[in-house]
């Protein structure tokens, strides 16, 4: 009933030198079809704002399973359906295939609702849990998140990256849009397409605001990831694995 489908097709400035699609371009696609079956189902930051509320949705936290990445010019469809929450945090699952509707990758998504004013959360209207179905089973089961926490960085290690936000950076929410903390993440990495990548957003980053970018290999196989500001205060704690 609410499930939906986007294609998107892969541009050249979307990839990387090996002519695939990084995961920051992958992001894009899921985030520009989560905004479009908001706004079909009628709870889109554009709805909201036609019934007289300043509020909006923000992403706070992804699992991404990679089978494969799509090169240049290939088409993507994504699909993608809303799954339930409780109260304040909503859930979204979304499956990327190819042409052929072979699985490119599964994800899952969370997200809560700020008011734009005082920048703090709001209660999840009852139409976005109304527009679940239940035929629709969780594509990496019902609790796919797990709490992320940055190792302690060991004596020697690099200095982090440090970056600075850019207007160009800043969205419709007013703030850094989520796939650029990706994008910085990554800076540090050789790859840009992981097999594995989640990440927990923590607190948003204006225009201006310096940024500094850690990583740190764990014994568990990932690689753990940290944008956070000058203070210590964290905007993203992640972990990738090829």
């Amino acid at each position: 009933m609410a499930r939906a489908s986007f294609t998107f097709r892969v541009r050249s400035y979307e990839c990387g030198p090996d002519g695939f699609a990084t995961l920051p371009s992958v992001c894009n696609y899921l985030q520009e079809a989560a905004s479009l079956h908001a706004e079909r189902l009628g709870f889109s930051k554009s709805n909201f704002a036609a019934a007289g509320e300043n509020i909006s949705w923000v992403l706070t936290k992804l699992v991404v399973r990679m089978a494969r990445y799509p090169r240049w010019d290939e088409e993507v469809t994504v699909e993608t359906f809303p799954r339930g929450g409780r109260r304040i945090v909503a859930w979204r699952d979304f499956e990327l295939k190819d042409a052929a509707g072979a699985t490119l990758g599964v994800v899952s998504s969370e997200w809560m609702i700020i008011d734009l004013a005082t920048r703090r959360i709001v209660t999840v209207p009852d139409a976005v849990f109304d527009a679940t179905d239940p035929a629709d089973v969780p594509l990496l089961g019902p609790e796919p998140f797990t709490r992320l926490r940055f190792p302690e960085t060991p004596a020697g290690a690099p200095a982090p990256l440090v970056f600075t936000a850019q207007r160009a950076q800043i969205d419709l929410n007013g703030h850094v849009n989520n796939v650029h903390y990706i994008a910085w993440m990554l800076e540090p990495c050789a790859s840009r397409r992981p097999g594995e990548m989640e990440i927990v957003f923590r607190s948003e980053t204006l225009a201006g605001d310096e940024v500094r970018v850690a990583t740190a290999e764990a014994p568990d196989g990932f690689t753990y990831h940290r944008v956070f500001a000058p203070d210590g205060k964290d905007h993203i704690t992640a972990r990738t694995r090829q």
